[in-house]
């Protein structure tokens, strides 16, 4: 068993997470290939997320190779933390092994109560204060870029929106998939390409991200359409992969 805790006051917590993670009164927020619960501890509220036990070959990988789930997404929050970049306070994450097999992972956030995703923005196209919005969002993944930043799972059910004093503010989750690197401009408009196929919008980020970071509208546009492209088809192949399966 490995375990780490931002502060030691938590370690009792993550040590029995199991009875934690096994509480009736727990609000199952997502059950599918991983299963997210809302718990309480110390009457406060945390989000527990237990990853997916993998095949036997990657219970390999995870245990002599790689790092778990559950350890990237604390050490990418820490990491976005430091940078000054927001996600959901990071509490711990705990491994469960054998001598030479890797078994069940669990990390543990902060409950953070957010007002929307920003999926929601895209999906109407009346949304309250939506330019104002997509302006403020443009900006958010433009410091992401510059501070290198690279979230690959960086899709609209991954980004949380809370207006606090009168002004948008962004969360990203989901960040056990991530990198941090030097961003060139292909880069930062793939970073974008997963967000939303709504092309007025796309058209409006693309404006808005040439206006503030004072490259070429043209070679944004160029980018940014060939990597929206690529999405298409992998989500189109995707698609016609599950018919095949019968899903």
């Amino acid at each position: 068993m490995n375990y780490k805790v931002i502060e030691s006051k938590y370690s009792e917590f993550i040590l029995n997470i199991k009875d934690y993670f096994s509480k009736e009164k727990n609000i199952v927020i997502y059950d599918k290939r991983n299963v997210i619960k809302v718990s309480e501890f110390n009457e406060q509220k945390y989000v527990l997320k237990s990853f997916k036990i993998p095949h036997i070959i990657n219970k390999i990988v995870y245990k002599f190779f790689r790092d778990s789930k559950a350890k990237r997404s604390y050490e990418n929050s820490v990491r976005l933390i430091e940078l000054d970049i927001n996600t959901p306070k990071p509490i711990g994450y705990i491994e469960f092994d054998t001598t030479f097999l890797f078994n069940e992972s669990f990390y543990i956030s902060e409950f953070f109560d957010y007002d929307f995703e920003i999926r929601a923005v895209f999906k109407d196209d009346n949304f309250e204060n939506k330019v104002d919005i997509l302006e403020k969002f443009v900006e958010f993944s433009y410091e992401l870029h510059n501070k290198g930043v690279y979230h690959i799972d960086y899709s609209p059910g991954n980004i949380l929106v809370k207006k606090i004093d009168d002004k948008y503010q962004f969360y990203i989750i989901d960040v056990n998939r991530m990198k941090f690197l030097d961003f060139d401009l292909d880069l930062r408009m793939k970073s974008m390409s997963k967000l939303t196929s709504v092309q007025k919008d796309n058209d409006f980020m693309a404006k808005y991200y040439s206006e503030i970071s004072g490259i070429n509208i043209d070679e944004i546009i160029e980018k940014f359409n060939f990597y929206l492209d690529e999405q298409r088809k992998y989500l189109e192949n995707k698609k016609k992969l599950k018919v095949l399966k019968g899903k």
